[in-house]
């Protein structure tokens, strides 16, 4: 370490201390406590809770449902799922309240409340095979 001017040794630059460090009070937070407290403070907190059952579809209905239904997209407290065929829509209809257990699982905020089952085009099968 060299000296300042002023003839007293200087601190390294990764020792020196800022006032916003000296004055810190809380250890630093993790990003995803500050994006859930932006999302809280924007209000859409719920929405986003909401939203988070189409991208984690298949974790939380398994793959064998998830090979023939798809989520399409969260309007309001519904959730429209598009089916591969009718026989199936008629099947995830009837396992409705089981699949509405598992999509609000663990949520205080943000529950779906209502899924509407939809028939695919023919695009949506021949894209799930591979085919289109």
């Amino acid at each position: 370490m060299g000296e300042s001017p002023g003839g007293k040794p200087r601190r390294a630059w990764w020792r020196r201390t800022t006032d916003a460090t000296k004055n810190r009070k809380a250890p630093p937070e993790k990003v995803g406590g500050l994006i859930g407290t932006m999302f809280d403070r924007l209000g859409i907190a719920e929405k986003v809770e909401r939203a988070s059952v189409v991208s984690d579809w298949e974790d939380l209905v398994g793959s064998h449902i998830a090979r023939v239904a798809r989520p399409v997209r969260v309007q309001g407290e519904t959730l429209f799922v598009e089916v591969e065929s009718s026989s199936w829509r008629m099947e995830l209809s009837m396992m409705r309240p089981q699949l509405m257990r598992k999509l609000n699982a663990g949520k205080r905020q943000g529950r779906i409340e209502r899924i509407v089952f939809v028939q695919a085009d023919g695009r949506y099968s021949e894209e799930r095979d591979g085919q289109g």
